[in-house]
């Protein structure tokens, strides 16, 4: 998709994650997409304006949680059951690592600002809510995000440094004769791992990559951290079908 096709809104969604859309489905989602961030915004100024950090840990939650959920934001669900109905607009699709990431970080600045509540600092914890809702703002007006743009810079400066796989993808990658690879350490691996993982520690790789070849491979580690870091040195060596799928614990749910 030529980037010059598109709006600067459109352009700011493939920034958040939404690569694979034509410019007629990122105009098909265009409000859709601002309906969770609307709703969280008015639930945050809420909790500010009454100084009630049970809203704030609330909305924390619902970050939190959509990061590791992709297709189960709460307000992303009531979206696409309820209010898209009355419009007759298109379902919201699950949502991607740059967008979930946004969530995260909003959750944790929620927290935050609880917390200064609690402690008893609430003319910082304004603070920190209103630079949430500001960021917030521009999102909803725009779907430009900072943590986005910031990410894409970062993926830029680093070279091929992607998020890990969509874990619907590496379900059917995994069907179709994917196989695990571990690349933590040995004696990591010897604690526990997944049924049918092989071991190929990051520390070893290089002269044992040769025997991946003509494999699809899904790549876990202990955080996410090596995974990416061994994805990325197999696909500078020319492996095209390897995977990031991040910590062990996310590759469970594979």
């Amino acid at each position: 998709m030529s980037q010059e096709q598109l709006s600067f809104q459109q352009k700011s969604l493939v920034q958040q994650g939404y690569k694979d859309f034509t410019p007629q489905q990122l105009k098909q989602l265009d409000w859709g997409l601002r309906f969770t961030p609307i709703v969280c915004s008015a639930l945050t100024a809420y909790g500010l304006y009454t100084e009630r950090p049970e809203i704030l840990l609330t909305v924390s939650v619902l970050g939190i949680w959509a990061f590791f959920a992709p297709a189960a934001h709460p307000m992303d669900l009531i979206y696409n059951h309820v209010v898209r109905h009355l419009f007759q607009a298109v379902a919201l699709p699950p949502n991607p690592f740059q967008r979930r990431l946004a969530c995260f970080a909003a959750g944790v600045m929620n927290a935050t600002a609880a917390a200064l509540f609690i402690t008893g600092a609430p003319e910082i914890a304004k603070v920190v809510g209103g630079v949430l809702l500001a960021l917030q703002a521009i999102v909803i007006t725009t779907h430009f995000c900072a943590l986005s743009w910031i990410y894409d810079i970062g993926v830029k400066m680093m070279g091929n440094w992607e998020g890990p796989i969509e874990l619907a993808q590496a379900r059917e990658l995994l069907q179709s004769g994917a196989e695990f690879i571990d690349v933590r350490e040995p004696n990591e691996f010897a604690r526990g791992h997944l049924e049918g993982a092989q071991n190929f520690p990051l520390s070893q790789l290089e002269k044992e990559m040769s025997q991946l070849k003509g494999k699809t491979c899904l790549i876990y580690c202990a955080s996410g951290m090596r995974s990416q870091m061994a994805t990325k040195q197999l696909k500078q060596r020319g492996f095209t079908e390897v995977y990031n799928v991040g910590g062990m614990s996310r590759a469970k749910e594979i």
